[in-house]
Order: C-alpha cells, then sequence, then structure tokens
C-alpha cells in the first residue's frame, strides 16, 4: 500500500513538472476580453501551471478583487493574485470605477498581497528561463523589469497594431494597451526579452457571435455563468476575443502565421517596424480564426471548473 501511495505522489510531482509555469498579467474588467482569456487559461491547466495572476492599470486593487472571486467561484483559488501598480491618477478613464468590478464587489481581499512586479521578479529569478509570461493590458508591471525580462522563457502580449488596425484594414491603429502607458511600452519593447506580439493583426477579427454567447449561456457551468455574468455588465453586444489569441498563440501555433522583425513604439503610442535593423521580436501575421475560435469554444464548453 505504501508502495502504490508513493507511486501516485511521484506520478503526480512528475505531472506538475511536466506542466509550462506562466503569469498572467492582465486589466480585468475594463474589456470582457480579458475575462475570457483568463477563463481559457483556467480550463487548459493540464497544460499550464498557473504561478499567478497580476493586475494591472488603474484601480488594480479592484481588478485583484474581481480576479479573486472569478477563481474563488470556478474552485480555483489556490491561484495567488497580486495587484500591480495603481494608476488610478493618470487620467478619468483610468480612474473608472468599472461596472465589472460590481460583480465582485464587498468580496474584499483576504490579505495585503506581495505588489505585482515584485512577484514577476521573484518568479523569473526562481525559474530563469522556465516562466511564459501571458500580457494582455498595458505592461506597466513589466517595464520596470527591464533586463530582467530575458529570464522569461517567453512573453506572449496582447500589444500592437503592425500591419492591421482595429477596423481590419491596413491602416494601423496606436493600440490601447500600448497608449495606456507609452514610456512602459517603449521600456518594455526595448528590454531584450523573447516577445511575440498578438496584436490587432491576430486579434481584431476574433469576435464572439450571438450563437456561441448562446451556447455559453445554456452551458450553465460556473465558469461559463461567471464569463456571461461580466459579458452583461460590460453592456455591449459582440465581444472582440484580444486577449485569449495570447495564449492561443502558444497553445495552438499552427493556427499562426509568424514574422520576426524589428519592433519600437513612437512617442504617439504607434508600434513601428523598422527593417533596416536586426529583428527584435516576433509578431503575428495571420490567424485561422474560425479554427481558433471552435478550439476556445471546446474549451469553454468541455470543462466542469467547480467551486
Amino acid at each position: 500500500m505504501k508502495k502504490l501511495i508513493l507511486f501516485f505522489l511521484i506520478s503526480f510531482s512528475l505531472t506538475a513538472q511536466q506542466r509550462q509555469k506562466v503569469i498572467f498579467d492582465c486589466d480585468l474588467g475594463d474589456d470582457i476580453d480579458d475575462a475570457y482569456a483568463l477563463g481559457y487559461l483556467l480550463t487548459l491547466q493540464d497544460r499550464y501551471e498557473i504561478l499567478g495572476i497580476t493586475t494591472c492599470y488603474g484601480r488594480t486593487e479592484d481588478r485583484a478583487i474581481l480576479a479573486q472571486k472569478f477563481l474563488a467561484v470556478t474552485g480555483e483559488n489556490h491561484i495567488p493574485v497580486y495587484v500591480g501598480k495603481n494608476t488610478s491618477k493618470s487620467s478619468d478613464r483610468a480612474n473608472w470605477y468599472a461596472d465589472q468590478f460590481y460583480w465582485a464587489k464587498g468580496s474584499g481581499l483576504t490579505k495585503k498581497p506581495q505588489g505585482a512586479t515584485d512577484f514577476i521578479r521573484s518568479q523569473l529569478k526562481k525559474y530563469p528561463g522556465e516562466v511564459i509570461i501571458f500580457s494582455v493590458g498595458p505592461v506597466t508591471n513589466l517595464a520596470p523589469l527591464g533586463a530582467e525580462l530575458q529570464k522569461a522563457k517567453a512573453i506572449y502580449a496582447m500589444f500592437g497594431s503592425f500591419k492591421i488596425g482595429y477596423d481590419g484594414s491596413t491602416k494601423v491603429d496606436a493600440e490601447w494597451n500600448v497608449t495606456c502607458d507609452i514610456p512602459s511600452a517603449k521600456a518594455f519593447v526595448q528590454s531584450g526579452a523573447n516577445i511575440i506580439y498578438a496584436g490587432l493583426d491576430v486579434t481584431a477579427m476574433v469576435k464572439l457571435s450571438a450563437e456561441n454567447r448562446l451556447k455559453l449561456l445554456m452551458r450553465q457551468s460556473p465558469l461559463t455563468s461567471a464569463m456571461q455574468g461580466l459579458y452583461v455588465l460590460w453592456g455591449q453586444e459582440t465581444p472582440t476575443l484580444f486577449d485569449p489569441v495570447a495564449i492561443g498563440m502558444e497553445t495552438n501555433p499552427e493556427l499562426f502565421t509568424i514574422e520576426k522583425v524589428h519592433v519600437y513604439v513612437d512617442d504617439k503610442g504607434f508600434t513601428r517596424l523598422d527593417p533596416t535593423k536586426p529583428a527584435n521580436a516576433e509578431i503575428g501575421t495571420s490567424i485561422k480564426h474560425t479554427e481558433f475560435i471552435q478550439k476556445l469554444m471546446h474549451q469553454y464548453v468541455y470543462q466542469n471548473l467547480q467551486p
């Protein structure tokens, strides 16, 4: 009996070691795509060991409360949440008490958590070359790390507009995650880290249709109910799932075309390409979006996360 228990313990330990270590840095509570990205990540825990969730931009404490409730209702509150730098004084928009925050109002934080940047630093130091960071918000938590970001195995960032804009045309835009904190964006792209960008080029066309929204509503699991509850508070119609794509680029690379380029950020928050300089990053240039949405929906529907 003791040998059998030892066998299972060793097997469990090996399985945990084989999972890819990840950190999820997000501005949960603004656009709805952060919630869909977090839900997607939670369904992939056979593949990923989630070291922690960090919140960025504006009212980061409220974002952390929202993340904690999301984890609690899906039975995943063993995953720690860390509060990033509060930037709510930077603008009226940053100080907005987002409608999605009401979903978790009154939950409260159980304790004063370690700062997000310090947490990320500690994990990169503890596991050099082993951690993937999924960055789906402004990079305020990441920029202060500078060259320390080179210790990450990779960073998949929903960031930028390289050849396609929000409307799907070839007119590029100053993308939200960049313009929220342009100095941090500049420092991030110059960090020397292994960064793969999921810009508007591969995210702007990923829409969650009314048919798929109905499927999630009718699924009535704790996860899908949480996502659809936040969708109602978001108050708009068709979500563009920008942020799940950053995870999908790592999970299903066969659905993407990637190009090595030199990226920089200009003073207005545009992500520019300089063909005269050596590549410092990779960007997604195309996505098989229909297949990606099918895989995404499969993860949402065929899970049974429970509190």
